[in-house]
């Protein structure tokens, strides 16, 4: 009992650490989200590959010699999803950018579906269809104003990059070690998103007061919050971890409220209601 209680505190900081994410992105305004993604990928990079280096390193050599390569194709989903998140924040609601995120457990069992064959349960289909009416009542409510569409749109695409990450990357994360693997796909994605911003963007060096919110990103959601959601599996279920994680819009939600006066409409509060409970229906099958 205490091991399991160890490991469901370590899945729900890990959904409290990714409530911070949007939050600190909210506090850098006027930075472009490739340049935000890559401060955020490449500092944390850099902790990551410190404490491998002293703690990991046979396993770090072994890590860039037999999956280098495959991580670093992981790496350019990666930089996709950080792009699409990062601007969805800017161009939306805190609520709405995190729980259409949050639909990567939906959308990765329609791409087991569609491109291994991987037969749906009655119970996940309902999930499917409950979180894609959900997400309907989410973007409807863009349209009348409350929030933008354009962003909303971002945090889909951000959810199925993340979504493709999973079940394209399932074989590299399950024979490697959670923190020597994210080496080279964090180094990859920050790489991207340097270029994507010389061409696309505009790229500079952060301002002074930027910095302790760009250490923030870089520490909390992203190198804890995907660590310790890592390692919960170790004992937890997977679709027990994807619950925490819903801890993520809840927490940046509330923290919205406060600090920007974000309070969230009525549509959004029904639909991401709905998009919850369709995605218990989808990761609960895994019991």
């Amino acid at each position: 009992m205490r091991g399991r209680v160890f490991y469901i505190l370590q899945g729900g900081l890990a959904g409290f650490f990714f409530g911070t994410s949007a939050i600190f992105i909210r506090f850098l305004p006027l930075m472009d989200p490739f340049m935000i993604g890559f401060y955020r990928l490449i500092i944390s990079s850099i902790i990551l590959m410190i404490i491998s280096m002293v703690f990991y390193r046979p396993i770090l050599l072994e890590t860039f010699k037999d999956r280098g390569f495959k991580a670093s194709i992981l790496g350019v989903i990666i930089g996709g999803h950080f792009a699409a998140y990062i601007s969805s924040v800017k161009h939306t609601t805190v609520m709405n950018a995190t729980v259409l995120t949050n639909m990567t457990p939906v959308f990765a069992s329609l791409f087991s579906w569609i491109l291994y064959q991987v037969k749906l349960s009655s119970r996940s289909s309902l999930g499917i269809m409950l979180s894609l009416i959900g997400m309907v009542v989410i973007f409807w409510g863009a349209r009348n104003g409350e929030a933008n569409i354009i962003g909303d749109f971002e945090a889909v695409a951000a959810a199925l990059l993340w979504a493709l990450y999973l079940v394209f990357g399932r074989e590299v994360r399950v024979k490697s070690h959670p923190i020597t693997i994210m080496i080279p796909i964090y180094t990859t994605s920050s790489i991207l998103l340097l270029l994507s911003g010389f061409i696309l963007g505009n790229p500079r060096q952060p301002l002074l007061s930027e910095v302790p919110a760009i250490l923030g990103l870089a520490i909390f959601p992203t190198t804890l919050g995907h660590t310790l959601s890592f390692s919960s599996l170790k004992g937890l279920q997977p679709y027990q971890t994807a619950i925490l994680s819903l801890l993520e819009p809840i927490v940046a939600t509330l923290l919205a409220i406060p600090l920007f006066n974000e309070v969230p409409q009525a549509n959004a509060l029904i639909g991401a209601l709905l998009i919850f409970a369709g995605i218990y229906l989808v990761v609960s099958i895994e019991r």
